[in-house]
């Protein structure tokens, strides 16, 4: 009976030893993550996990395909074009849901969103109230996004719009005019033109939306729901080690992969991030809270800046989140 369990032993060790080997044999797991905007800063977890092999511990081949001034990633998810990207506001997951699109986020970089207004330092304002009639420089994109909120809060009109061609040049010259951005970049680029702007965050404001979020087709996290759980704790340690750790392993993919960005613009935007406490903490970094999501909707919904009828509780969900997180 002895030599018989022990015999039994070593045959289940054997076996599970196969079985372990096999395991790691596998190929790892393509994906294909959109960003939405070229390479920079603001994707830097994304990047720190790719370079430190986060992403291939826990058995995933990613490639980051980045975005820029004609991306739309919530169109290109709706169409099965993409199974996985980045979701720039907390507008984009409810408007798609709304018009009947099958996507979920499923972890938030930003816990502040990082959009803000700026003016030339000469102007008499104090707070975003007191541009509401200025012309207005802004993307596109915008228009669907954080301008129906400016015109229900602070009383915007569409007359005060021009043309964002994301290059500053028309916004220096014309120094009565307000500028959109994001509070990691055109204060940064304006200053290297010899202004220093005054500088005006949503999220000051008042405003509760996350952002940069990972949004996934909804029938690809029935079918890779481990892959998409995997996903989500390599990118948020590789956030943590991004922003409270040694960046220069994902600097040096972001420069890579955008030419026209600078060591000295990453150093600024990783200083303006943790410093306004853009991403949170250590800890909180990724995660998402129900009832923040409810008064993003609520507000915006009182507002006018949001269909009506929509259960946000489905526009997320934390089940791919561990909400407490400590280093690799």
């Amino acid at each position: 009976m002895i030599y018989s369990f022990q015999m039994k032993k070593l045959i289940f060790a054997g076996v599970f030893a196969l079985i372990s080997v096999c395991a790691h044999a596998q190929q790892p797991t393509k994906i294909t993550f959109a960003t939405d905007w070229k390479a920079q800063a603001e994707h830097g977890g994304f990047y720190q996990a790719l370079a430190q092999g986060l992403y291939a511990d826990v058995g995933l081949d990613v490639t980051i395909r980045p975005g820029g001034p004609q991306s739309d990633n919530p169109r290109l998810l709706a169409a099965g074009a993409l199974d996985i990207a980045m979701a720039s506001n907390s507008f984009q997951p409810i408007n798609m849901l709304a018009a009947g699109a099958d996507v979920k986020v499923v972890m938030a970089s930003f816990q502040k969103d990082p959009q803000v207004l700026m003016v030339h330092p000469h102007v008499a304002a104090t707070s975003i109230a007191d541009l509401k009639d200025r012309a207005v420089f802004i993307s596109d994109s915008a228009k669907a996004a954080f301008w129906p909120w400016l015109a229900a809060r602070f009383g915007f009109e569409d007359r005060q719009i021009r043309k964002y061609n994301y290059s500053l040049a028309p916004w220096l010259v014309n120094k009565e005019t307000v500028q959109e951005g994001y509070l990691s970049s055109e204060p940064f680029t304006a200053s290297q033109q010899g202004v220093t702007p005054k500088v005006f965050l949503f999220a000051d404001a008042g405003y509760p939306g996350y952002a940069g979020m990972v949004m996934v087709r909804g029938d690809y996290l029935e079918n890779n729901s481990d892959t998409v759980k995997a996903f989500v704790a390599a990118t948020i340690h590789g956030w943590q080690s991004y922003l409270w750790g040694d960046p220069a392993p994902g600097n040096a993919l972001i420069l890579k992969d955008n030419p026209e960005m600078t060591a000295e613009l990453l150093a600024y935007a990783i200083n303006a991030i943790k410093t306004n406490a853009v991403a949170g903490d250590k800890a909180s970094v990724g995660t998402m809270d129900p009832a923040r999501w409810q008064q993003f909707y609520a507000e915006m919904g009182q507002l006018g800046a949001v269909p009506k009828g929509v259960d946000v509780h489905k526009a997320y969900s934390l089940d791919y989140l561990r909400q407490k997180t400590g280093e690799k």
